[in-house]
């Protein structure tokens, strides 16, 4: 049997005839001799025996049987066993001529070569690889297959370099094969980074494999991040469109769009948005995963039944690959989903691209939810909310975050943005309980400092200077060394400056000044010193302070405020072409601040009679741009000043007839009382139709005549609607209704607030509903209104005293007093009624002496106001006798009392019976005469 299936195993000769059957003639041996013999060549054959055992086993099978069990081992995936019969053969027949001069070698090289690879027996593959493409390869496609064998041995048996250059050989071999993309992956993974980005780009540029290609697609994105080269990987992640892809491919992806994504978000959230897109839904990886592995699983069903040999070595991949794709489908089900953090980051990148309502729709869902991130979500969906300035909203959701996070460590913050909200809104009162309850937790300095920095700027809007300056201070002891600290000066300097106490507001500019760690605000506080000096009419200190600001700040955002103050400071001085050349110094974007320098440079030049170089800057400022509805009216009389009489009539009607319909143009009203003809009364209601009857209505009140200014002004309410009247039109009809105490006034108000809110008649609008629920006995409303008014004008502080009068609010009724009596535009009657309120007020706080003198200087100084005068000595007779000074309050009665004017009001009776009265209490030497 040895001598039949592997000669080379054979210990002895083969027998000759001529020993099977020895000669007669041959001599005797001796027995001994010959056993001797035997055993010494039973000896040697064991040995060699012994020795070719060590080298490989002994194969009994015949070559059919050996290539029959290796091709049996393929069908079954038993790569072990199909590799010892292929390497059997290669082993055992390699000096035979069947191995040397047949096609057997180019039959089973390849095929032990592979199973020796599977088997893991690399070096056997490497040394059958190796001698087929030597010597045996002729076919370019099996070249192909064994050279990218070969190289997937050298690698794993750590060959690195004979691999890599083992698939650099396949891929310039493997021409428009999908081997060259395969082998070129396998190169780029064996090189180092730029290299292997090279090859990949190759690949990428010029592929033969679609799917090859987006691997290749997805490695080299992963090098570019791994490089830093975030730029290349975006470019390649980006700038070209994904073909449909499926797993593993589409989970690669992912992960790796999610990386661009989180480098990009920051500077480039346009771009991290477009790699957030790319990210797939976990539900979708899993659906995908699950496609494959029916797929795999159809198509090895499909194949399994017609494997032929030479196919079989795929049955054992396909069901590697099954299970592996099972295991990867479960991990992929028990992982956390990734999806909520992915929406939360495509919701920044809205945010950073001022897109709020797709960031608030993603936000949402994620902050109701259960998620870990809905906190984190919560809080950006509340700064969202803020963004939007949707400040209803913003506390509304900010409120729920309180009540979900009570104990959380961000709720100072929480409130600080819930007040903001509301400042925002002009709740002021609100916000100041907010922040009180914000500054009840004891934040961190930072948050402390700003809840008392906005506590200051909610008391300034309120009017309440003492307590705005209390806040701002308190900001600046929580946190001193802090920005907020230094624009909290700042605002103690304006609320100085708005109670005219100028000298405690320069005190704070030139603080701020003195500070290096403010610098920030050295501009700032440098104008508005500049400005208090102003105001306190040290002109030349002012101009000082003026050129210091341009000489150290110029290009600041300052600079065309800081002209137009030169402008006035030198307007004031009598400077009139410096003060000119000042005003045309101003260049700004700030369509508002660029007319009124425009008006303030042609009034110098009208009055110094440069009419015509007055009417080519306004024609210029014409040419240039459309002059605004809110500057029509100004802008229009001063080029009719500018003008021949007829000339300037044709501007005058012009813009009545172009701007008269526009509700938003300001100033029409006094264009149409300079016409010479007035414009007929449109029988259709419109807006010009409206201005006409409010022109009818100033002339009226003019000449004296209030009965028909009243009736006009009800008409307004009567044949308009309420949409097609501009503010001057909205407040004439809703003063009139309110003076017959009706309840159709308020729309008329609130139309102004909600559609003119940056108009002048929105002060009248405030005062209108103050009145309006001062006549219902609603003071406290009526007060409320009155504390939103931004400039207080005589008609609102009179009202206010009434109020704070009625309320005994005594501390606000003595400011709004004293504001009367400073008032230029303070009628008698107004300044009256003011020292009557400090009189009450006095006396309510027994200061009786105080008292007498506020009411004694009513029938001093304004004997024309009756009931003010009668009341003030009814007063002063009242404190004289709780004094028991009777004499004295006799005096003041006789006084009275012989008054003619006097002798008619109600008033007159009371102090005639108390100047009896008080006669009884006299000594009968004091007896005064009888009247």
């Amino acid at each position: 049997m040895i001598a039949r299936t592997n000669s080379r195993c054979s210990s002895k000769p083969p027998r000759t005839s001529q020993l099977r059957y020895p000669s007669p003639r041959a001599p005797k041996k001796s027995i001994r001799r010959a056993r001797l013999q035997k055993a010494r060549r039973a000896i040697a054959c064991t040995c060699l025996c012994v020795s070719l055992s060590a080298s490989q086993e002994i194969e009994y099978r015949t070559l059919p049987e050996l290539i029959d069990a290796g091709s049996q081992a393929l069908v079954r995936g038993d790569f072990h066993h199909a590799a010892h019969a292929f390497n059997s053969i290669r082993h055992n027949y390699a000096a035979e001529p069947i191995w040397l001069e047949g096609e057997l070698p180019a039959k089973i090289l390849p095929l032990a070569g592979f199973a020796s690879h599977k088997a893991n027996l690399q070096s056997e593959a490497i040394v059958a690889l190796e001698s087929y493409l030597e010597n045996y390869a002729a076919e370019q496609d099996s070249q192909i297959f064994a050279r990218y064998t070969l190289a997937s041995s050298l690698l794993l048996n750590e060959q690195t370099a004979e691999a890599r250059q083992a698939f650099a050989e396949l891929r310039k071999l493997a021409g428009k094969s999908p081997f060259r993309d395969l082998a070129s992956l396998r190169e780029a993974q064996l090189s180092e980074p730029t290299r292997a980005i090279e090859i990949l780009q190759e690949v990428v540029a010029a592929p033969n494999s679609q799917r090859l290609a987006t691997y290749a697609r997805l490695r080299l994105i992963q090098l570019q991040l791994e490089s830093e080269n975030v730029e290349e990987a975006r470019i390649h992640l980006l700038n070209t469109t994904w073909p449909e892809t499926s797993m593993p491919e589409l989970a690669t992806l992912t992960f790796l769009a999610t990386q661009v994504a989180d480098q990009l978000i920051d500077e480039n959230p346009s771009e991290a948005l477009e790699a957030y897109r790319l990210v797939s839904p976990k539900a979708l990886l899993i659906d995908a995963q699950e496609r494959r592995i029916n797929q795999l699983q159809e198509r090895y069903r499909n194949l399994a039944p017609a494997l032929r040999t030479e196919q079989s070595m795929w049955s054992e991949q396909f069901r590697q690959s099954i299970q592996q794709l099972q295991f990867q489908l479960e991990t992929l089900r028990d992982s956390p989903d990734y999806g909520p953090g992915i929406d939360l980051r495509k919701a920044r990148c809205f945010a950073r691209l001022n897109r709020p309502l797709e960031a608030w729709i993603l936000l949402q869902p994620i902050a109701i939810s259960q998620n870990p991130l809905a906190r984190e979500a919560h809080l950006e969906w509340i700064s969202n909310a803020r963004s939007m300035r949707a400040w209803n909203q913003a506390a509304r959701i900010a409120q729920s975050f309180l009540s979900a996070y009570p104990e959380d460590k961000d709720i100072p913050q929480i409130l600080l943005w819930i007040a903001l909200s509301q400042i925002e809104q002009e709740n002021y009162s609100e916000a100041i309980q907010s922040l009180r309850a914000l500054v009840e937790r004891e934040p961190a300095p930072d948050i402390a400092a700003a809840a008392h920095y906005y506590q200051g700027y909610c008391y300034f809007r309120l009017k309440d200077s003492l307590l705005a300056i209390a806040a701002f201070q308190e900001c600046q002891g929580a946190a001193p060394d802090t920005p907020v600290a230094q624009q909290a000066l700042i605002w103690t300097g304006i609320c100085h400056f708005t109670t005219n106490q100028l000298e405690k507001a320069i005190a704070s500019f030139v603080a701020i000044q003195q500070n290096p760690q403010a610098r920030f605000l050295h501009p700032e506080a440098l104008f508005r010193e500049a400005t208090c000096y102003f105001a306190l009419g040290e002109l030349e200190r002012a101009y000082t302070l003026s050129e210091t600001w341009l000489e150290n700040y110029k290009l600041h955002p300052r600079e065309a405020d800081l002209y137009f103050l030169q402008g006035d400071i030198l307007s004031e001085q009598n400077k009139v072409d410096a003060a000119i050349a000042a005003y045309a110094a101003v260049e700004t974007d700030d369509a508002e601040l660029e007319f009124l320098a425009l008006e303030k440079r042609c009034e110098l030049l009208l009055y110094t009679n440069r009419n015509e170089q007055a009417r080519r800057l306004l024609t210029a400022y014409r040419s240039k741009q459309a002059v605004s509805p809110l500057h029509i009216g100004a802008y229009t009389q001063l080029l009719a000043q500018c003008l021949p009489i007829h000339v300037a009539q044709e501007e005058l009607a012009k813009a009545v007839n172009n701007y008269g319909n526009n509700p938003q143009a300001k100033g029409i009203v006094e264009l149409i009382h300079q016409l010479e003809s007035p414009p007929e009364l449109p029988e259709a209601p419109s807006p010009l139709a409206s201005r006409i009857l409010v022109a009818a209505i100033h002339a009226h009140r003019a000449a004296g005549e209030q009965t028909p200014a009243k009736l006009k002004a009800l008409q307004l309410a009567s044949r308009f609607k309420i949409e097609d009247l501009p503010p001057e039109a909205l407040a004439e009809a809703g003063f009139a209704l309110n003076e017959i105490e009706s309840l159709e006034a308020p729309p008329y108000f609130f139309r102004i607030l909600q559609t003119y809110p940056e108009s002048y008649y929105t002060s009248k609008a405030l005062l209108g509903l103050a009145q309006h629920h001062r006549n219902r006995s609603s003071f406290q409303e009526a007060l409320a209104y009155l504390l939103q008014v931004p400039e207080d004008d005589i008609d609102t502080l009179s009202l206010k005293l009434d109020l704070e009068t009625m309320l005994e609010q005594h501390l606000s009724a003595e400011k709004t007093a004293s504001a009367i009596l400073i008032d230029p535009q303070a009628k008698p009657s107004h300044k009256a009624k003011a020292l009557q309120a400090l009189g009450h007020v006095a006396q309510q706080n027994g200061r009786n002496q105080e008292a007498y003198a506020y009411y004694q200087r009513i029938f001093t100084l304004y004997r024309g106001e009756t009931d003010q005068v009668a009341e003030a000595y009814l007063k002063c007779i009242q404190i004289l006798e709780s004094d028991k000074r009777f004499e004295d309050a006799q005096q003041v009665a006789s006084e009275f009392l012989a008054q003619n004017d006097m002798q008619k009001h109600p008033s007159y009776q009371d102090v005639q019976d108390r100047f009896e009265r008080t006669a009884v209490e006299l000594p009968a030497t004091a007896k005064p005469a009888a009247l």
